[in-house]
């Protein structure tokens, strides 16, 4: 008896493997066929510009140029090409691009999964370290706001105004499908309008079953009788009971509502795991990243009131180090060693211009790599909402630029003289200059200045959750008005970069094409001004270098 129920069991789980692969083909076709041959895409452009960058030693991101570019190609093919047909193109760099912007917090968890690997620092510096960092990132978010709300004033622009007639300009149909955020479980991209057909997942209520005589009735009385029958129910009838569906349908909806996380829990299991404990050194990849993966979706299924102090981003990092911990133990390796796998240093660029190695398990790129590989084509990705929302960034491009660029400059000669005067390290200083970037132009502007990496990385993602989780209530105590979208973009934008922006794509889209203008302005001048050797030098002597 208990080998026919067994046999049924399995039997009906994978019916309902069938259902649910049957009812997301679509979306499975897309998130793992498309969606990886258009990040390729993407990346070679960034790989061909970071290559005729370094054919003029020009220090700059190419995922950041790569962004501007694509949005200067969208406005020249509206020019040339029509909007109708430029509409088409979007929706095809959508699908990888769309796809990786709803990703995007996942993809910043390797700069805190890694942060155990940072040199270690005193207790008292780290206390001076926060108290730079909250004093500062008040005073940017004052000066920012109130700079980019009275540059309004001063131009007289009405936002209310403004907001009803751009939804007149840009009609519905223009919407593109940004908003939707990875979910616990969920499918990585929108689920087909399809209706499912009749072997498919199905949990519907069947139609009532009609009354026979009655039927018969209405045939021979004629329209009349049918009309009265058909205005009122007999009342003698027992209600209906609907057909429950089939153990394996139930089954197929979980699984459908659950994609990704099924996928990942497989190949978790299926592939990770084996792998990596093989007999010959294992590759660490597949489970570290199904893992990393697997850890966001737990911290991203926390109550909304815990996620408010507890930033998916950080609780996934915690569990990711902490499973990477206890899986380097259960194969004898510490935990340098498992984050050292983690993040191998090969990245797309390292890959494909041959520099990871001289063969063997050197050439192979660690999660955190691949991550940092997909946040760069997330960057690029920016240009679609920025491209949507062009005509607003035209009408107030003086209230984003001239606060964008004036707390560039001063953020890089005021925080390291501020952090050297009570007593931080002077590379540590000088990676304060580049807190307010997105990470792609952090690094490289803290390179130039001769800071420590580790710690802008640190800052620059922590700048970003900070700016998620109490942004909004700092505008609201500054009076800043709900509809004023221009001041919210700029100011999260100027202060939190690429991780507020993302939150924006999700709560005002508007507002999130000004943030990523203001975090591409600032970024792009603070990485200008650290290229340039007298700006340089005056900006380390500032910390005694």
């Amino acid at each position: 008896m208990m080998v026919i129920e067994r046999q049924r069991l399995l039997d009906d789980l994978w019916s309902a493997v069938q259902l649910a692969i049957r009812h997301s083909r679509k979306n499975i076709i897309q998130s793992w066929l498309y969606v990886p041959f258009g990040i390729i895409l993407i990346l070679l452009a960034c790989f061909g510009v970071s290559k005729l960058f370094a054919l003029g030693s020009v220090a700059f991101p190419a995922s950041v140029a790569c962004l501007v570019i694509l949005f200067l190609a969208l406005l020249l093919s509206e020019q040339v090409l029509g909007e109708h047909r430029t509409r088409r193109i979007v929706a095809i760099i959508d699908v990888p691009g769309g796809w990786a912007l709803r990703w995007i917090n996942v993809l910043f968890t390797p700069s805190f999964v890694l942060l155990p690997l940072s040199p270690p620092i005193g207790g008292i510096e780290v206390l001076k370290i926060i108290a730079v960092f909250i004093i500062g990132f008040v005073a940017m978010m004052v000066l920012a706001a109130y700079m980019t709300r009275g540059l309004q004033l001063v131009f007289g622009s009405s936002k209310r105004a403004l907001t009803e007639r751009a939804e007149e300009l840009h009609p519905d149909s223009e919407e593109i499908p940004m908003t939707t955020a990875p979910q616990t479980g969920g499918t990585s991209t929108p689920m087909s309008v399809e209706q499912p057909s009749s072997d498919e997942v199905s949990l519907q209520p069947p139609p009532r079953s009609q009354n026979t005589s009655q039927g018969h009735q209405d045939d021979e009385s004629g329209p009349q009788a049918s009309r009265a029958a058909s205005s009122s129910t007999p009342p003698n009838l027992p209600p209906q009971a609907p057909i429950p569906p089939s153990r394996s349908s139930r089954w197929a909806a979980i699984l459908t509502a659950h994609l990704d996380l099924c996928i990942y829990t497989s190949l978790f299991l299926l592939v990770g795991l084996p792998v990596y404990f093989s007999a010959a050194p294992g590759y660490e990849m597949p489970l570290h990243l199904s893992l990393n993966v697997l850890a966001y979706f737990l911290a991203a299924s926390l109550p909304p009131r815990w996620q408010r102090y507890l930033h998916p981003v950080l609780a996934s990092s915690l569990l990711t180090v902490l499973g990477l911990w206890v899986l380097g133990l259960m194969r004898g390796d510490d935990l340098q060693t498992s984050l050292a796998a983690y993040k191998t240093g090969v990245g797309y660029a390292q890959l494909w211009s041959g520099g990871g190695g001289t063969g063997g398990r050197e050439m192979l790129p660690g999660a955190g790599d691949l991550f940092a590989s997909a946040l760069d084509a997330s960057i690029v990705a920016f240009a679609l909402p920025v491209h949507r929302y062009r005509r607003e960034l035209r009408q107030h491009l003086a209230a984003i630029a001239v606060p964008s660029v004036a707390l560039s400059i001063a953020s890089l000669f005021a925080y390291p003289a501020a952090c050297r005067a009570v007593g931080i390290s002077a590379e540590r200083s000088l990676a304060f200059a580049a807190r307010s970037l997105t990470l792609a132009l952090a690094v490289p502007a803290t390179a130039n200045l001769g800071g420590d990496v580790n710690t802008v990385a640190a800052l620059a993602i922590m700048s970003g959750i900070v700016g998620v989780l109490v942004g909004q209530r700092m505008l609201a105590l500054m009076k800043i008005p709900e509809d004023d979208y221009v001041t919210r973009g700029v100011t999260l934008g100027a202060n939190s970069s690429a991780i507020a922006s993302a939150l924006l794509l999700r709560t005002d889209p508007r507002a999130a094409a000004l943030s990523i203008l203001a975090m591409s302005l600032f970024g792009t001048v603070t990485v200008l001004f650290t290229s340039i050797p007298p700006i340089t030098a005056v900006i380390q002597s500032l910390v005694g270098l």
